[in-house]
């Protein structure tokens, strides 16, 4: 992370901080045009040391075209947690794409699992 001040994050008092975090984000797509937007619902949150405390107030609400926010890389600074890759080359674009390639593969793996379970015989009924 940056150095820079984030509008996100208030300092109450020493070791204590609200910030505004994004619990969840929509991505609303028009497959036919490449068109939509994504939508952050956020509540700020109380931090009291390490400890996060429930949720405060309403959602904020913060919407973005797709066609927007595809081209923007937005990792500066950041790291995958994971492969420790740098992330500011990754745009929106590609992150789309990964959550598309994620999608299809999870959907595939739980079309097989439901087809093998659907062909195992019901142990309840008698066999013939």
């Amino acid at each position: 992370m940056t150095d820079t001040p984030n509008a996100r994050i208030r300092n109450i008092a020493t070791g204590v901080t609200a910030e505004m975090i994004a619990e969840q984000t929509h991505l609303f797509y028009e497959p036919q045009t490449g068109g939509g937007y994504v939508s952050f619902q956020a509540r700020e949150h109380l931090i009291v040391g390490t400890d996060v405390q429930a949720p405060m107030g309403d959602y904020n609400i913060l919407q973005v075209q797709v066609p927007d926010l595809l081209p923007h890389c937005f990792g500066a600074g950041l790291t995958d947690p994971v492969t420790g890759a740098d992330l500011s080359q990754v745009s929106a674009g590609g992150l789309m794409l990964v959550i598309k390639a994620a999608y299809d593969q999870l959907y595939n793996a739980k079309a097989a699992a439901d087809a093998a379970a659907a062909a195992q015989p019901d142990p309840i009924e008698p066999a013939p």
